[in-house]
């Protein structure tokens, strides 16, 4: 087990193992890519790379004490900084405890290793506090930034740092590795780690509520404005999964976008293809767009306090604006 274990983005950590090997690492990097295509997976190759007892400076072992502790996440020198529970942003408070131990020696490796996941999440105050480990970090410390959108991170942040971009691997990629179910293929969206996990049953069933939502506000008129209201609500109750019905309803929407701009091969949802043939002509490219674009604000919303049954509203009003 090494960094050829890695799946994906041979270019990409092929310059940062060379990296790794000419000893020049940067102290500095931002991994961006979508969800779920090996960024933290990569992350974690590095920080055992940089602390490895028993291989050379390029690759690692996974079998000595430092690789053990760094998969279990128990390595002194490896630290992770995450949202903390019902947080929706990463606090100024954790940053600054993570900068008390920038000027320690290391506990246990040869390197300290931060990774800050997911670093778009950090707030104003959280990031400016960061750009001060950032500037003259010591040689034996490293921080690894992680975001699904580079641009989401202050100008000040992506400078100080080497951004590297990891993109969704090929569908055959993902066959090859013995996934039968194409549903399962085509949802993995490029990761093989979703392909494997992903659990069918659950996306069929949110599926089928977003599906519902969406034909609702389709067909809306006067007289259904009450039912197309009464969806939002049900869709906005689900507050464990909110985010997760959201992301269904991205697929979707962009399923819809691919069929009505004549692309339908490109389409994920292939089981149910001809019912969103019948559902993408109900309405011009236009409103799909218009639709998808309304979705983006509310992800972006739900970094906030948003108010999910108004933001669902608002746009289940923006589907039915072009009705006849």
């Amino acid at each position: 087990m090494g960094f050829d274990a890695f799946i994906g983005n041979p270019k990409t950590t092929g310059r940062l193992r060379a990296k790794l090997r000419e000893n020049r690492f940067p102290h500095g990097l931002v991994f961006a890519g979508p969800e779920g295509v090996g960024k933290r997976t990569f992350a974690r190759m590095i920080a055992k790379a940089l602390n490895c007892a028993n291989t050379g400076s390029d690759d690692f072992c996974d079998e000595c004490s430092q690789c053990r502790k760094v998969n279990s996440g128990v390595h002194p020198d490896v630290l992770t900084v995450t949202l903390e529970d019902e947080a929706t942003l990463i606090k100024i408070a954790q940053i600054r405890q993570l900068l008390t131990t920038l000027q320690l020696q290391p506990l246990e490796g040869r390197n300290k290793v931060f990774i800050i996941d997911p670093a778009n999440f950090l707030t104003a105050e959280s990031a400016n506090a960061l750009l001060k480990g950032l500037e003259e970090p010591p040689d034996n410390s490293f921080f690894i930034l992680i975001t699904e959108n580079l641009h989401e991170l202050l100008l000040t942040i992506r400078s100080r740092c080497q951004n590297y971009h990891f993109a969704p691997i090929g569908l055959d990629r993902i066959r090859e590795r013995g996934i039968t179910d194409e549903l399962a293929v085509r949802w993995s969206q490029g990761s093989i780690g979703r392909a494997q996990s992903l659990d069918i049953a659950t996306i069929k069933e949110q599926r089928e509520a977003v599906l519902g939502f969406i034909e609702t506000a389709m067909k809306a008129r006067d007289e259904t404005l009450r039912e197309m209201l009464a969806a939002s609500a049900d869709l906005s109750r689900t507050r464990q999964d909110f985010r997760g019905y959201l992301s269904v309803m991205a697929i979707l929407l962009s399923d819809l976008l691919h069929i009505s701009e004549g692309a339908p091969e490109k389409i994920i949802n292939v089981d149910i293809r001809q019912r969103m043939e019948s559902l993408a002509a109900s309405a011009p490219t236009e409103r799909w767009i218009l639709v998808s674009d309304f979705v983006q604000v509310m992800e972006v919303g739900l970094k906030g306090n948003v108010n999910r049954q108004m933001m669902t509203d608002a746009m289940a009003l923006v589907a039915a604006s072009f009705s006849d």
